[in-house]
């Protein structure tokens, strides 16, 4: 396990149930299953990974119910989760257990999901509701967690390296060496992937190299570090501009940022005892950016300017974890966070001719402690209880709670989960210091949610249908007001939602999922609307083993109505589309070769207005083991 991983064990929500091949859970510190715990997740593991080959872990999370994911175009644009009608910035993004979401950008702390190679991946987990209780800050309606790949487990020297193709542009290739013996564990990783290019409206270049070490000093006693660099290079329209299909100005924007991440953790004891847990970690970004205008059109014109971007994190953690068995299991710690920001831009943004600079530099940290708790009420019947305490610097003192209830029905299959949470989130450097539109008056994003889902399995394979119904209520969300050009909070909105999920397995070789979302958005406070929220979703996958050496995999997803809006166009509704993907994998030993079809029937359809997504592609990997 990889030290950021081994972090979110304790600081971030993961926790180790054995020492050697830990099973983690995002949501909770405690020993719990996904099964056990109260709130609504997914986890994505790597054999889905590479029986679905997906494009980028954009494709994903789009077949995740409950999620919506968008980008403006087929490559090159921001990548952006809308979980259960929230803002995109009300997701946190973590890697390894380390924070990502950057406050100095314009989207008020969302991070572009198209930086994540999705080569790099052992698995992903995403919780659907407020986990502040847990996380602190930015969890306000869920939280996203990517984990790379592991330092192995096994003894000797291993390794793995792919090479793909395909049309567009579309190139990739990268590898991963490990080693093991009895105290160590060594990996190393690099990957490369290209999109678009010479010709097309738009390109990404990502580089990820990453590295991990594990030693343990003695029986109980383990030390891991953890290192990893992601630069990303892109080139597109600007996001209002009507992209390559309405934008007046045809000049596009490009964007460089390297991403740097270190992390140090040192466990001492028994996950089945008591556990200590310390550990610091590192969050550095860098960002470039040459933004082409924007035409003004029926909104306002936005000229052309640069931006030079800097934020760094420091977290340091400290827990004790005490498991009392089937009884009860109780974790209690603190953390000191260190936020460092800031942005320039230069541009002639009141046009008079000449350029102006545009700056701010923003400081803060955030102290808090967190105490969690499980407890066995009665034979089926376990509480969750979580209180987490923090206070950001220049803001007031915020205290978030978490209530879950688990109870298996006696002498049945039947699971009801109840759990009801709050969240909160700071206002962003961005809306707090930019010149223009800045309010340092601004309060924290609140949420409150209550869920219950019912789960019923059948079967002996595993296979569940389960069914929540929760609602969701937001209270100063930060949004941009055209009217008086100023970041204010705006009144209340509250969501509505039901999703049911059905999970098949049908013998040995047959993976069937179907998932729906349908959601209510009330928005309460007069503002203009909410933009990228479809109420709608229905997606659908299958997944068969045709025989010992192939595998075969068909997606689909339909995505309802949205509102979007852009300079030529004002606010605009968006029609609904249905995205139909295909895959096979060959495997012949150590070799295998995959296929992959995306957008099959060539649905020709826009998540950006005016930015034609992704048509009919063919892809090709190869992949070895040793």
């Amino acid at each position: 396990m990889s030290l950021l991983g081994a972090c979110a064990a304790a600081l971030l929500g993961t926790c180790a149930v054995a020492a050697e091949s830990e099973v983690v859970v995002t949501g909770t510190r405690l020993p719990l299953t996904p099964a056990g715990l109260a709130q609504n997740s997914t986890v994505i593991a790597q054999q889905e990974i590479l029986d679905t080959q997906p494009e980028r872990i954009e494709d994903l999370l789009a077949r995740v119910t409950g999620a919506h994911v968008d980008a403006a175009g087929a490559t090159g644009g921001f990548a952006s989760l809308y979980l259960r009608g929230a803002e995109n910035s009300h997701l946190l993004v973590l890697v390894d257990g380390v924070k990502l979401n950057d406050p100095t950008t314009t989207r008020g702390s969302a991070y572009d999901l198209s930086s994540l190679d999705v080569s790099q991946i052992e698995r992903i987990e995403l919780l659907r509701g407020p986990a502040s209780a847990v996380y602190g800050g930015e969890a306000l309606a869920g939280v996203l967690h990517v984990i790379t790949k592991p330092v192995v487990a096994q003894s000797g020297v291993s390794g793995t390296a792919w090479l793909g193709t395909g049309g567009e542009g579309y190139r990739k290739a990268g590898g991963a060496l490990a080693f093991g013996e009895d105290r160590l564990r060594l990996r190393l990783s690099a990957g490369r992937s290209e999109d678009g290019g010479s010709g097309r409206d738009a390109k990404l270049e990502l580089d990820t190299v990453s590295a991990s070490l594990r030693y343990v000093v003695e029986e109980g006693l383990d030390v891991e570090l953890t290192a990893m660099r992601i630069a990303r290079d892109s080139e597109g329209f600007p996001d209002d501009s009507g992209g390559p299909r309405l934008a007046v100005s045809r000049g596009k924007t490009r964007r460089e940022s390297t991403d740097r991440i270190y992390g140090l953790r040192v466990a001492h004891g028994d996950a089945s005892g008591l556990r200590l847990q310390a550990g610091v970690s590192r969050f550095d970004r860098d960002e470039q950016g040459d933004n082409a205008p924007i035409d003004g059109g029926v909104r306002f014109p936005v000229p052309a300017f640069t931006s030079d971007t800097d934020f760094r994190r420091t977290d340091a953690f400290a827990s004790a974890t005490h498991d009392f068995g089937a009884v009860a299991s109780v974790v209690a710690g603190f953390e000191y966070q260190q936020e460092d920001g800031r942005l320039t831009s230069i541009g002639d943004f009141f046009g008079i001719g000449s350029p102006q600079d545009l700056s701010f530099r923003l400081d803060r940290s955030t102290r808090a402690g967190f105490v969690e708790s499980r407890v066995q009420l009665a034979r089926g019947v376990s509480a969750q209880l979580g209180l987490r305490h923090d206070k950001v610097e220049g803001l007031e003192a915020v205290t978030t709670p978490h209530l879950g209830l688990v109870w298996e029905w006696p002498h049945s299959r039947t699971t009801l989960k109840l759990n009801a949470n709050r969240g909160f989130k700071p206002p962003s450097f961005f809306a707090l210091g930019f010149p223009i539109g800045a309010n340092p008056d601004l309060a924290p994003e609140r949420s409150r949610n209550v869920e219950a889902t019912l789960v019923q399995r059948f079967g002996d394979a595993g296979s569940t249908l389960s069914v929540s119904v929760f609602e969701t209520r937001y209270r100063n969300l930060v949004d941009f007001d055209s009217a008086t050009f100023t970041n204010v909070n705006r009144g209340r909105i509250v969501v509505r939602g039901v999703e049911p999920e059905l999970r098949l397995r049908l013998g040995s070789r047959l993976r069937v999922h179907l998932g729906a979302t349908l959601l209510d958005i009330d928005e309460r406070d007069g503002l203009q609307p909410l933009r990228n929220r479809p109420e709608t979703r229905f997606t659908g996958g299958l997944i068969a083993d045709l025989n010992a050496r192939t595998t075969a995999f068909v997606g689909v997803r339909r995505t309802g109505h949205f509102l979007d809006r852009s300079n030529p166009t004002g606010d605009i509704g968006m029609p609904g589309y249905t995205v139909l993907d295909a895959a096979c994998s060959l495997r012949f030993g150590a070799l295998s070769v995959r296929f992959a079809l995306d957008n099959v029937l060539d649905e020709h359809y826009e998540q950006f207005v005016g930015f034609p997504a992704q048509g009919r592609r063919f892809r090709t990997e190869l992949r070895a083991s040793f």
